[in-house]
């Protein structure tokens, strides 16, 4: 089961990656790491925190603020932030 959720999870981010390849020319792109996330919400950065995983697995953890828009929804979403300018970070998936 640990096999199947860990493809699926590979699979979703794959999906996510496709999707948001055509918006990067809009606007910069660019992986963050952990440390990187944490010290901007220390700092009280203003930014839209996107999960795209479905509903049960984002009850299952997700970080503080985050909202969850399931990736299936993403594009006729309401909860997207409507200013262009606003700094959007997407997570999904965690190595533990």
């Amino acid at each position: 089961m640990k096999v199947f959720s860990a493809i699926c999870r590979v699979i979703i981010g794959l999906i996510i990656a496709m999707i948001l390849i055509p918006y990067t020319c809009l606007g910069e792109y660019r992986d963050l790491s952990a440390e990187e996330l944490k010290g901007m919400l220390d700092s009280g950065q203003k930014l839209y925190l996107l999960n795209p995983l479905s509903d049960i697995e984002f009850n299952e953890g997700h970080i503080s603020g985050s909202v969850n828009i399931p990736l299936h929804s993403i594009m006729r979403s309401d909860k997207m932030p409507k200013n262009m300018d606003t700094l959007i970070v997407t997570y999904c998936l965690s190595q533990q």
